[in-house]
């Protein structure tokens, strides 16, 4: 059993500071999970599908597994445009690139081609994880709708994960989502912006494009500090399991 942090939120405001990202535009917005690729250990180019059910006037990449040195992205967009967008940046594993805004009005995204270098460690391949930010007014951001937090890869042992929480929004209820292989959740510790905490036993088998039924939070809406999964994934020959936290504001 071990113990690996994803961050990806908390630190937020330094983020934001460091993209030109506006909090203030945020609270009207959410980030949505737009794709998810396996990368390897060389430079290369790999094409993530975009969604036709929104429209995004920004996007960023987050990374797990391990670092990937970003060095140029392709947003195809559903009309038949493009814009190149230029990273030339080293993600890290819990990480994200700064907001990177899109020229023009929100438009759905038909796909986003990767130029990386992914950085070889002793933790394997690593997987990035391309966001959309869409506007409130589109409907996935008004509340009750989940909003997507973050995602981990996971392995094939009773293991220990801490995914911290964001400093940008505060919430009622999270699920787990499954993707690429099975997960047996044991239990979720949920620490509050206040200290205080709340267990979730869980207790449940969570098939690959499966998400957990909603875990409802004591106490109202509230920011989450971090949430500490215990689980054990199913080995089979899928690989490695990745999990993702949502919240619903």
């Amino acid at each position: 059993m071990f113990v690996r942090t994803l961050a990806f939120g908390f630190a937020a405001a330094a983020l934001a500071a460091a993209s030109g990202y506006v909090p203030a535009a945020q609270a009207q917005a959410r980030w949505v999970l737009i794709g998810t690729q396996s990368v390897g250990f060389q430079v290369e180019r790999d094409t993530v599908s975009g969604r036709g059910d929104g429209r995004f006037r920004a996007i960023r990449v987050c990374v797990a597994g391990a670092p990937v040195q970003f060095r140029d992205l392709d947003v195809r967009f559903a009309n038949g445009q493009n814009q190149d967008v230029p990273v030339n940046r080293l993600v890290r594993p819990g990480q994200c690139s700064g907001t990177l805004n899109l020229a023009g009005e929100a438009r759905n995204i038909r796909e986003v081609a990767l130029v990386y270098n992914a950085v070889p460690t002793f933790r394997g391949r690593a997987t990035v994880s391309v966001y959309g930010l869409q506007d409130a007014s589109a409907g996935p951001g008004m509340p009750g709708r989940w909003e997507t937090l973050g995602t981990q890869l996971v392995g094939f042992r009773t293991e220990r994960e801490t995914i911290s929480g964001r400093g940008d929004g505060q919430f009622r209820a999270i699920r787990l989502c499954v993707t690429r292989n099975a997960v047996h959740f044991r239990d979720l510790d949920v620490e509050f912006g206040n200290g205080e905490r709340q267990d979730l036993p869980v207790q449940r088998r969570i098939g690959a494009g499966q998400c957990t039924p909603a875990l409802d939070l004591r106490g109202g809406a509230r920011m989450i500090r971090q949430v500490v999964m215990v689980y054990q994934a199913m080995p089979n020959f899928r690989g490695q399991a990745a999990v993702t936290l949502q919240g619903m504001r």
